[in-house]
């Protein structure tokens, strides 16, 4: 479960389907990356969702706090 990218995602006041739209994915694919169900995400999209958070890849995938 990406629990950070959840919580930052709603701590920005984003919805899923808008995320999903700002990074060229599916919403589903937004809601199995934040439920655990997709647990390999390319650099690319890490990259792209990050920057659509205004954070980083480090903190928003492998930080562990």
């Amino acid at each position: 479960m990406n629990l950070k990218l959840k919580l930052r995602r709603i701590e920005l006041g984003i919805k899923q389907k808008d995320l999903a739209e700002k990074v060229g994915v599916t919403q589903q694919h937004i809601g199995n990356l934040e439920s655990g169900r997709c647990t390999n995400p390319s650099r690319e999209l890490m990259i792209k969702i990050a920057k659509a958070l205004n954070t980083d890849v480090q903190t928003l995938f492998f930080s562990e706090d």
